[in-house]
């Protein structure tokens, strides 16, 4: 132990800290063993007693001869004390206190690093604090071993400012006083305070060197901040005084420079190290795989093999985060039956872990089985689990997953309120959005950015993109996902000039735009026609952001050309795209096709689209509806049976309507609502004011027939019933929102100009790919969608 220093104060670190650290990282302080103390005599044979059974750790003898010792001493009480302690039993060390209390001892500065330590273990805060004014009142404020103990008591439990004020309070600090602070911000998640006061310390203690413990809680906060340079100074710090020859300083090393992103010089540390342990190949294996690269990672683990090391949880662990990034399941299969065959199950971290790797190769089953079967789930699995449902699309399951944690002794925390958000879009309520922004301010994770982002998104989505913009509006810190969720936002909802005055926005307040940012923009200038605005957004992002075009930022071209009308362009524009065309691409042409009645092109677009997808349905009934507008009946019947031949079924049209917190739905020539005689009427009475005509050819895409689609009337159709519903159940001048789960066919949307015009409402409409704003006779998405 270096010489304690008389050190000044500094001035109080300014942390708010809210909650409580999970883990208490390494050592942090030792304070010298109880001092034998010569008396007149020879000690009895009961105090030996007690001595060399606690020695031993034998604490129900030790505790079995201090009950015959008659009036013991502090000396011994703080014997039983530590002998407790040291036997793991915390617990026990702290009634061994209060009975050392209780018996009139006076404890002393042996007895108060110990009790404090124990206190923090079992998590006894009014206990530890009663202990510390116990400290103050014996006088014993000053102890540089009782003051290491207060510090890392109160980091432990997340009270980081009281900490702060026993460390300033201090007159002498000694190494082990500043690594307890640098550990206790290290633990509270605070690594520019860690690294700030490591910096202090540096200055501090002039002549004495820094040990490993200090050193790998820099290199540790380092890691929370992703503080590559400071890392590197720290591990030049480490070169010129020779720790790179100890295990532990290599290993948190090499570990920071894989969280930084760094694995070129977390290999080179890796390689450089004299001796290496089970954590060092896992740190390596575990590295690689959070760099995504999981061919690297299976390398190391045979290394790691060959080299004699036992394989053990974590590192199954960190080879199932491997396994999660290959396009197969293959690997982690391997890994699960290895983990069956070393009986390391049931683990919960571990199960947890094959959860996950199993929902992200999509093997969805897999990852529910092994849910069922964790015995002990943690809110960990249970967002693995929800986490798994999103990515499989299935939305339903993850909320009804999510409904059920509420029911557990469990809070959601912003992963899993981030996650799940997305899925109450499928819901389409806004009631139900509000509820659950209602629910997510109460959890306390109204100002945590990831679950805003979702927020908004939700929003957005359900058709109030005002919300949107408040929540924009009022976020402190905004991301880039943000800045990219609001873009899109406007752009859905046809409001493409908001979207680039956004952008423009943002790239003045210094935020650098992505490969997403681009696909929002030019999603936007699609949907609101800006062709100009979108070719030079296009050209933009190639060359002042150097980014190479995607398939999705080809697509929105696509559209942006196809809603121009030149087919001919959009063909040429397709064959000199530098990337293979998806059925995404082939889709854009498929509907510029039917905007302008082209069938030849239209059939060509959908052979390429069956080449790729045999099973797309849309195809089917995009050809199908312009073969009825083109009065092809045969075609019509081809197309079906052809659909009936391979077993799809196109979607039931339905349009959902939400008014004074109920949500109504209606499907085509629906009766089923108590006002259908007043909804239908409506209709009819609108159908003869805007002069609309029944007769002739028409697109009714909602049909579910051939038949109907000859005789069924367009007024009738789900969304135009919902709009009528709307308009007789709502105040006069208010906007009416309607949802649609298929897309608005051509005749229902030229009604809904007129019927805007005619009823002074503001009428909108979500289908599948944007929200459509009626307003006197016009929509915002200019009649191309």
């Amino acid at each position: 132990m270096a010489t304690p220093l008389l050190l000044p104060s500094r001035a109080a670190h300014a942390a708010a800290t809210t909650c409580a650290s999970q883990h208490l990282a390494a050592a942090t302080s030792k304070e010298p063993p109880p001092r034998l103390r010569r008396t007149g005599g020879s000690p009895g044979p009961p105090k030996s007693l007690v001595l060399s059974h606690a020695a031993a750790g034998r604490m129900d003898e030790a505790l079995d001869a201090f009950a015959a010792v008659r009036s013991p001493d502090a000396f011994l009480h703080n014997v039983m004390i530590r002998g407790f302690a040291d036997a793991g039993l915390p617990g026990d060390a702290l009634a061994a206190y209060r009975a050392m209390l209780a018996a009139g001892a006076r404890p002393d500065r042996f007895t108060f690093p110990v009790v404090v330590k124990c206190c923090a273990r079992v998590g006894a805060l009014e206990e530890g604090c009663a202990a510390h004014a116990a400290v103050i009142k014996l006088g014993l404020a000053a102890d540089v071993y009782t003051g290491n103990s207060l510090i890392a008591f109160y980091a432990k439990l997340g009270l980081v400012e009281d900490a702060e004020r026993v460390f300033d309070g201090m007159p002498v600090r000694d190494i082990v006083t500043w690594n307890t602070m640098v550990d206790g911000y290290v633990s509270n998640g605070l690594g520019v305070l860690a690294l700030a006061c490591f910096q202090e310390m540096n200055d501090a203690l002039e002549v004495v060197q820094h040990d490993n413990v200090g050193i790998i809680a820099a290199l540790t906060a380092c890691c929370l901040e992703s503080a590559l340079m400071q890392g590197r100074e720290i591990h030049g710090y480490v070169i010129r005084h020779g720790l790179e020859q100890d295990v532990k300083v290599g290993t948190s090393l090499l570990d920071m420079y894989c969280k930084c992103g760094e694995v070129s010089f977390a290999e080179n540390v890796f390689a450089s190290m004299p001796s290496r342990t089970v954590v060092t190949w896992n740190c390596m294996i575990g590295g690689y795989a959070l760099n995504e690269l999981p061919a690297d990672a299976f390398d190391c683990f045979m290394q790691m093999k060959a080299a004699g090391f036992q394989v053990d949880v974590v590192t199954a662990i960190n080879l199932l985060a491997a396994c999660a990034q290959t396009e197969t399941s293959l690997y982690g299969r391997s890994v699960h039956g290895y983990v069956i065959r070393r009986l390391f199950l049931p683990h919960v971290v571990l199960e947890t872990a094959l959860l996950e790797m199993y929902g992200k190769v999509g093997k969805v089953e897999s990852s529910e089985k092994i849910f069922c079967h964790i015995t002990d789930k943690t809110l960990v699995s249970w967002n693995n689990m929800i986490a798994a449902y999103m990515y499989k699309d299935m939305y339903r399951e993850a909320i009804t997953l999510f409904l059920e944690l509420l029911y557990q002794p469990l809070y959601p925390d912003y992963f899993t309120m981030s996650t799940v958000v997305p899925a109450f879009v499928l819901l389409g309520s806004l009631r139900q959005c509000r509820q659950m922004h209602s629910y997510i301010i109460r959890l306390g994770y109204g100002d945590k950015t990831l679950v805003l982002n979702a927020v908004m998104h939700m929003y957005a989505r359900c058709g109030d993109v005002m919300a949107s913009r408040e929540i924009f509006d009022k976020m402190a810190d905004k991301d880039v996902i943000s800045w990219n969720t609001m873009i899109i936002g406007y752009a859905i909802h046809g409001q493409g000039k908001a979207a680039l005055e956004l952008f423009n926005e943002m790239k003045c307040n210094g935020m650098e735009p992505n490969e997403s940012t681009f696909v929002s923009v030019l999603t936007a200038c699609s949907v609101s026609g800006l062709a100009a605005e979108g070719w030079m957004q296009f050209n933009s992002m190639q060359q002042e952001y150097g980014m190479a075009p995607q398939i999705e930022h080809y697509g929105c071209m696509n559209d942006l050309l196809g809603r121009a009308g030149d087919l001919g362009e959009v063909l040429r524009f397709i064959e000199k795209m530098p990337i293979a065309p998806t059925s995404r691409i082939w889709g854009s042409l498929l509907t510029a096709s039917r905007n302008k009645n082209d069938i030849d092109v239209a059939e060509y677009a959908a052979e390429r689209i069956f080449q790729l997808e045999h099973d797309n349905t849309g195809c089917y009934v995009v050809l199908s509806s312009m073969y009825a507008d083109a009065g092809r009946w045969e075609d019509v019947e081809r197309v079906r049976s052809q659909m009936k031949e391979k077993g799809l079924q196109r979607t039931e049209a339905r349009s959902f309507v939400e008014l004074h917190g109920m949500e109504c739905s209606f499907i085509n020539d629906d009766m089923s609502h108590p006002q259908s005689e007043a909804i239908h009427e409506l209709s009819d009475i609108l159908s003869r004011k805007i002069g609309e005509t029944l007769d002739g050819p028409i697109n009714l895409c909602d049909s579910v027939s051939s038949a109907a689609t000859r005789t069924g009337m367009p007024n009738k159709h789900s969304v135009r019933l919902a709009v009528a519903f709307g308009l007789i159940s709502s105040e006069v001048g208010t906007p009416i929102l309607v949802k649609k789960n298929v897309r608005v066919c051509n005749h229902c949307h030229h009604a809904l100009k007129l019927i805007s015009r005619y009823s002074g409402r503001k009428i909108i409409v979500g289908d599948t790919k944007i929200y459509h704003v009626f307003s006197d006779g016009s929509c915002c998405c200019g009649d191309y969608w």
